[in-house]
């Protein structure tokens, strides 16, 4: 990444992570291994750390040999508010070449895209883990992108008992746009979504938009995924 890039996608970072009103918006993110930068000028690297930081990564930077190196990671994903889907279209940009895997979904009209009309096959409800997400990475080529469609027309629910995944599933779910419910009684939480419109997420693989195809599946969407 060239260092005025740099420079314009922290600026980015950093001054929309102020407080939202009435925010619209949510891209999910999460980068399992450690991502190492390397920067020519110091004040560039403290600018990046401090953009990581924000998002909540675990984050250190390394002097030496006359560079700066900021290593970062965030294993499970988290999600962000953000006020429309222009800005929510600059942040993917800025997570995405600073090496983090992003979801956010675009309703089915996005780019002209329209799945109304089309149905896709009903897909039993499941109890489902985030940990059994598989982090693959995936590049955003132009002309090599893949879209999943997917929607829930009915409330779905999942039992889940370990805090953390609730957290990460929230998150995702989040950035695919989902509406969400969440109750706590003994000693559970029951997480409640639907996406009754259709929404697609775009990715740059055959393989990738194969995983998301199974992960929604087997989350208990309907999903139609276009080659």
């Amino acid at each position: 990444m060239s260092n005025r890039i740099s420079v314009l996608l922290c600026a980015v970072a950093l001054s929309s992570l102020g407080s939202l009103a009435n925010a619209a918006e949510f891209v999910a993110f999460c980068l399992p291994q450690w991502k190492q930068m390397h920067f020519d000028d110091a004040g560039k690297a403290q600018q990046h750390l401090a953009a990581v930081q924000k998002l909540g990564c675990e984050a250190k930077m390394d002097n030496h040999d006359g560079h700066t190196d900021v290593v970062y990671r965030s294993p499970k994903w988290k999600s962000m508010e953000v006020a429309d889907d222009k800005l929510a279209h600059q942040w993917e940009d800025w997570l995405k070449e600073a090496g983090f895997e992003t979801l956010h979904g675009h309703a089915a009209d996005h780019n002209g895209h329209d799945e109304a009309g089309h149905e896709g096959h009903d897909h039993a409800e499941h109890d489902h883990a985030a940990d059994d997400h598989d982090h693959a990475g995936h590049s955003h080529a132009p002309g090599k992108a893949e879209e999943v469609a997917y929607r829930v027309a009915e409330w779905k629910s999942l039992h889940l008992e370990n805090p953390a995944q609730v957290a990460e599933l929230t998150a995702m779910l989040q950035g695919l746009g989902c509406e969400l419910k969440t109750t706590e009684h003994a000693g559970h939480a029951d997480l409640n979504f639907r996406c009754p419109q259709w929404k697609h997420i775009e990715v740059g693989s055959h393989d990738v938009a194969s995983m998301w195809e199974k992960w929604l599946q087997k989350t208990g969407f309907e999903v139609k995924h276009m080659h």
